[in-house]
């Protein structure tokens, strides 16, 4: 039986597959090209950012997530960490394709798949955890933390737990899971120095 997480990773898979093919078809441009390397490295670090967080996250969540309401660490500024690290990672591999519609229009499908996966979840935790799912609700925004909060977070540590129990085994598939962005944003910079270097006239002229 094909679950909800199942289909949503084939759904982005193909999106991604997608966008390879989109960014070898299409020519980039002139003003594209020439921001090519500050582009290529914005994009370089909000992957890394994204990657790094993700384990970070894993961390707080690995082996808890169905045991017991994580509320500690990057789940105090945010209730769906993961999924706004993976907007950040789609930003990052969007601006490797040196293509603003290409990047927005990953965005916006990737945050349609990610906001009814965050809802599907929310409906579970709430019939799981009740009042205490309720509160940390009301008081945690759902993708983008507070700006006020997230200043607060990053100056102290009362959101730290004075320890933690690490799984190795679901920490190694988060830094997998991790190194995959990495992998897309590298075939990405590959497919755009292939249209870079395509002899025959672009197919497309993405904006």
């Amino acid at each position: 039986m094909t679950t909800a997480s199942t289909q949503r990773l084939q759904r982005t898979s193909r999106a991604y597959l997608l966008l390879i093919c989109l960014t070898v078809l299409s020519h980039p441009s002139q003003w594209a090209q020439s921001a090519s390397l500050g582009l290529t490295l914005a994009g370089l670090l909000c992957v890394a950012i994204a990657c790094l967080g993700r384990i970070w996250c894993s961390v707080f969540i690995a082996g808890r997530k169905d045991q017991q309401l994580v509320t500690q660490g990057p789940y105090a500024l945010v209730r769906h960490p993961l999924y706004s690290l993976s907007m950040v990672a789609a930003l990052g591999i969007g601006l490797a394709t040196l293509s603003g519609l290409l990047t927005i229009a990953l965005l916006a499908g990737l945050a349609w798949l990610l906001r009814d996966a965050a809802l599907s979840e929310e409906r579970r935790l709430s019939a799981v955890f009740q009042e205490s799912y309720q509160g940390y609700r009301a008081i945690t925004p759902r993708f983008w933390p507070r700006l006020g909060a997230w200043l607060g977070h990053t100056t102290s540590v009362k959101h730290l737990p004075t320890s933690l129990t690490i799984h190795p085994p679901i920490l190694w598939k988060a830094f997998v899971d991790a190194s995959a962005f990495f992998l897309l944003f590298i075939c990405i910079v590959g497919a755009r120095q292939i249209s870079l270097l395509w002899t025959a006239p672009a197919l497309l002229h993405l904006p």
